[in-house]
């Protein structure tokens, strides 16, 4: 799938009453909603945590949402970009990130916070360009969303990741990130298993 810009349009995945009566859930292989990693080499912490969407619900409907924290207690900088990630199902489809374009930046000592209020950020899209990038008219994903950037030790950020929606399709996924310094050297993998509940 080649990048492009996607406007994402707000549609209902229930189409009949009786698809609505059950519901559908991202979770971990023992039913939990929290996945916790780490990587003692690296010093990366990560918890992953699904069905914690907290915005305009048509989107939790229309799309794979995790929440992820990310800590870096390693000693090296950590390039948050969004081809370093994929969600993967067990029959080989990939789920595209959708990029909602948010960016961080480390404001340097003594620099002016008020400076970069307005600026527009670039970021390194990572190892793939494997994604889409989305738009909302209300701006919510980007706001919400986990930014790109360069997260320095001892500090960490979150945010939400979205991917097309894996539930209506398959059983089971695997969200995959390849974390790496912004010089590109590899630093670590995660794989989180994830599993589709289905209760009437």
């Amino acid at each position: 799938m080649h990048k492009g810009l996607l406007k994402l349009a707000l549609v209902g995945l229930c189409a009949a009453p009786l698809a609505c009566a059950s519901q559908v859930r991202l979770v971990a292989a023992d039913g939990s909603h929290r996945l916790v990693a780490r990587d003692a080499g690296s010093g990366i912490t990560v918890v992953l945590t699904t069905e914690s969407w907290a915005g305009d619900s048509a989107y939790g409907e229309d799309l794979t949402i995790v929440h992820l924290l990310i800590a870096n207690m390693g000693s090296e900088p950590l390039l948050l970009a969004p081809g370093d990630f994929e969600l993967r199902d067990r029959r080989g489809f990939d789920y595209a990130l959708l990029d909602a374009g948010g960016a961080f930046q480390a404001i340097p000592d003594g620099g002016d916070p008020n400076a970069y209020v307005q600026a527009q950020l670039g970021y390194d899209p990572g190892r793939s360009m494997n994604y889409e990038t989305v738009r909302t008219d209300d701006a919510e994903l980007g706001r919400l969303g986990l930014p790109w950037g360069v997260l320095m030790p001892g500090t960490q950020m979150r945010g939400y990741v979205y991917f097309e929606d894996v539930r209506e399709t398959a059983n089971h996924a695997v969200l995959v990130w390849r974390p790496q310094t912004p010089d590109h050297r590899p630093l670590a993998e995660f794989g989180f298993d994830l599993h589709v509940s289905r209760e009437l």
